[in-house]
């Protein structure tokens, strides 16, 4: 979007609200297995009989009246009975290829136009044929989706159901040419609908209502809204707020913009906005946020003034360096948010349940850990992540969907000062990985404390895909979290620290308690203009919560910087944006065999661009991770390793343009974009590429500490490694084991799934109080 106004300060697409899916319609429940396939098929393809309109001749074409609308609204209502996307998706697959162009037609038609060029006819004869020929060449199914968009709701559902079908051919559950034209006629028709002619411009004002307010104030990414007062700036004289709704979902924000005090500004807008939904169109449908937003000059003032200003000279309780769920959850838990057992609460776990009625009325922050958590057993190696998980999710392991015993009470009181630094939007590395890929746990394990996500997407009209949430719902979760239980004000984005330094201060007086050590963080923000403001805190303890994604891992093979070797998923996406990158160039070459790379293949393959795939270890090793991931829940990786097996260099070509390198070690690059290999039977073989993606995992980026935090690891002679050498905590505190005062909370700490991270910001936060109570923690 260009030109769009004098003092254009931000612009978004928001989140487009739909409505949640209709229940499975009623009927016999069908029994899992072939039988229930083929019923299933059966009712689809009598749905499709009776929902596809049929093409009227053309002399009646004008005549012929509408159908029914109850056949469509029975289609709408089938389709979203259908919980699971290969359901959907074998649905999609089956109106593309049986309810498209009547290719017989058209080959008369196109017959009957070369006919009379051929002959000397009147030209309105040909004219007519020509027309003939183009109105063959509508396919069926347009015909219904013109029929959907008139129903009420009809435009959401179209919306949702562009994005199921995007997300299945992705997943490689659909595909063929019938199915990438069915997607084109959609997406045009779609591009018509959101055109600037059916879009309104509505400037928000106290008059406007209060869901609109709402809306924006959680929706917004650019200018995240704060608070009360934030909006109340946004919407007030200083400041002028609009945005553009779509004539089928009036009061519904679709691009926000806040600009500045201006005569005509609302003609410039309208003038200026294009209407073209472009690839902002599929960023609202999948929630996928814009990169981290810089802070505005007001909140750069106010953040400085409140942090850097006189009271400067006083140390911070806490600083948090890193904004991802634990760093939030730890936040959450230091705002006075404390947990209770609820008192009718009955835990599953016996032993759990005996301790837990030992102390009734009794914060979980202020019991033992070490004694609530004896005896747990779990995925997970941490005892206070077993423990608060179990007590959010008391049977999840064997599938039960018993609620949390856990009670939040708001005591303000308990809270503890406290700031938490980020280089994104809270969320952290969420928000840098592609909207629309699938989490690998399942979505309600995504969530934090009192806001579970299947609630949370309920009231966003958003749904699970088997199970599971796609990065951009759950990137929006943690940023709405953070805004929903009012942490916001502890939250500072485009904060990068560059050092932590510290000492032991001098105590303040005879019999004075020994204040501990002194951190000083700096850093700097990154302004609106995109300068950088420096900044230097102090403060008692320092929490590490970056996770491990900072920086990609690397071969150590010649070559490996050359402006062509990339490490990082973002690489491939932008060279197919800009056309550098197209099914005829060369290969991509992907090296790893983990679910980095099993993504880059989805990706590239969902655009059809060849794909050369290379990893050291065979493909039926049972370290491999496709090996441990359920099939049912996972379609798509196992996809990927089905691949792998099949499509060896020693094999034939089932997958057309892709081909695997099992137990291939890489030498070396070339300027001539090459690979050189050394294959199992240490033969050299030379692969041409256009792009290299080394996706072999990541390590944390702890420069900012001495010696890169080196010392503070479990091993101090071997690197930094989430998986095998995290840094070495206390495990009832998360406090390190070498430098009093500093914590280190999730991946950094061997916590690799947002389901128990949560658990070290739990022991992280009673040490605190401890501290703050004068207790030892």
């Amino acid at each position: 979007m260009r030109g769009l106004g004098p003092g254009l300060a931000a612009r978004r697409l928001l989140p487009l609200r739909l409505h949640p899916r209709p229940q499975r319609p009623p009927g016999p429940q069908l029994s899992s297995g072939s039988t229930a396939a083929g019923a299933l098929g059966r009712a689809m393809d009598e749905l499709l009989r009776r929902a596809v309109p049929v093409m009227p001749v053309y002399e009646l074409r004008e005549k012929t009246p509408a159908p029914a609308e109850g056949q469509c609204a029975d289609f709408v209502s089938f389709y979203g009975g259908l919980a699971e996307v290969a359901e959907r998706a074998e649905l999609l697959g089956r109106l593309a290829q049986d309810f498209g162009v009547d290719h017989g037609q058209v080959a008369e038609q196109s017959a009957g136009v070369l006919q009379l060029r051929e002959q000397p006819r009147e030209a309105a004869v040909l004219l007519q044929a020509e027309d003939r020929l183009r109105y063959a060449l509508v396919p069926r199914y347009r015909g219904l989706f013109h029929h959907i968009s008139k129903l009420d709701g009809g435009v959401r559902f179209l919306v949702q159901l562009r994005a199921d079908l995007i997300q299945a051919q992705a997943l490689k559950l659909v595909e063929g040419p019938h199915v990438r034209e069915m997607n084109g006629v959609l997406k045009g028709m779609l591009t018509e609908w959101f055109s600037s002619g059916f879009l309104n411009l509505e400037r928000v004002t106290w008059h406007s209502p209060c869901e609109v307010l709402q809306k924006i104030s959680e929706s917004e990414a650019v200018h995240p809204v704060k608070n009360w007062m934030d909006i109340k700036q946004r919407v007030g004289p200083y400041r002028r707020c609009y945005f553009f709704s779509h004539c089928s979902t009036p009061e519904e924000p679709l691009v926000v913009l806040h600009v500045a005090l201006t005569s005509d500004i609302s003609t410039n807008i309208q003038q200026g906005y294009t209407g073209r939904p472009g690839p902002g169109f599929h960023e609202a449908r999948t929630g996928q946020l814009p990169a981290p937003s810089p802070l505005s000059d007001a909140a750069m003032s106010n953040w400085k003034k409140d942090h850097l200003g006189a009271s400067s000279s006083e140390p911070l309780k806490v600083i948090i360096i890193g904004n991802g769920p634990s760093g939030i959850c730890l936040s959450y838990l230091l705002s006075g948010y404390t947990p209770y057992v609820k008192p009718d609460a009955v835990h599953p776990h016996p032993l759990l349940q005996r301790k837990l009625s030992e102390a009734p009325g009794v914060s979980i922050l202020d019991q033992d850990l070490d004694y609530l958590s004896e005896g747990l057993e779990g995925r997970c190696q941490s005892p206070v992540a077993l423990l608060f998980d179990a007590l959010l999710r008391p049977d999840t392991d064997f599938g039960g969907d018993t609620e949390s015993v856990l009670t939040w009470k708001l005591q303000k009181e308990r809270a503890i000062p406290h700031v938490v630094l980020g280089r994104n939007l809270p969320g952290g590395a969420w928000h840098s990985i592609e909207g629309s890929m699938v989490t690998l746990s399942q979505g309600q394990w995504m969530g934090l404390p009192d806001l579970e996500v299947k609630d949370w997407m309920r009231r966003k009209r958003r749904g699970l895909r088997n199970s599971r949430a796609t990065a951009g719902d759950i990137a929006h979760y943690y940023r709405d979290y953070v805004n929903k239980k009012g942490l916001g004000q502890s939250f500072v984005s485009g904060a990068v620290v560059t050092a932590v330094e510290w000492g032991v201060p001098e105590p303040s007086g005879s019999g004075a308690r020994d204040p501990g050590p002194l951190f000083q963080v700096r850093g700097f923000l990154t302004a609106e203009d995109q300068s950088q403001q420096p900044f230097s805190l102090c403060a008692h303890n320092v929490v590490l919560a970056t996770g491990t994604s900072d920086s990609p891992a690397r071969l150590g093979v010649p070559g490996e910087t050359l402006p062509f070797v990339h490490h990082e998923l973002s690489a491939l996406e932008a060279a197919i944006r800009a056309g550098t990158v197209t099914p005829d160039s060369d290969p991509v070459l992907i090296i790893g065999a983990g679910l980095s790379a099993a993504d880059a293949v989805l990706y590239a393959r969902h655009y059809n661009i060849p794909v050369t795939h290379a990893f050291r270890r065979p493909v039926d090793d049972p370290g491999l991770v496709f090996n441990q991931l359920p099939k049912m829940l996972y379609p798509e990786y196992h996809k990927v390793h089905q691949m792998m097996r099949e499509q060896s260099i020693l094999s034939p070509s089932p997958y057309e343009g892709y081909r695997s390198l099992p137990e291939h070690r890489l030498l070396l690059f070339t300027e001539h974009r090459q690979a050189l290999f050394q294959d199992p039977q240490g033969l050299q073989k030379v692969f041409g590429l256009s792009l290299v993606l080394v996706l072999i995992g990541s390590h944390p980026d702890l420069s900012f500490l001495p010696g890169a935090g080196a010392h503070l690891a479990v091993d101090p002679d071997q690197p930094l490694s989430a998986k095998r050498n995290p840094i070495d905590v206390e495990p009832f505190t998360y406090q390190s084991t070498q430098q009093e005062g500093l914590y280190a909370l999730g991946p950094l700490a061997g916590d690799n799934f947002v389901r128990f991270v949560q658990g070290g910001a739990l022991a992280v936060a009673s040490s605190l109080l401890r501290k703050e109570a004068g207790k030892p923690p």
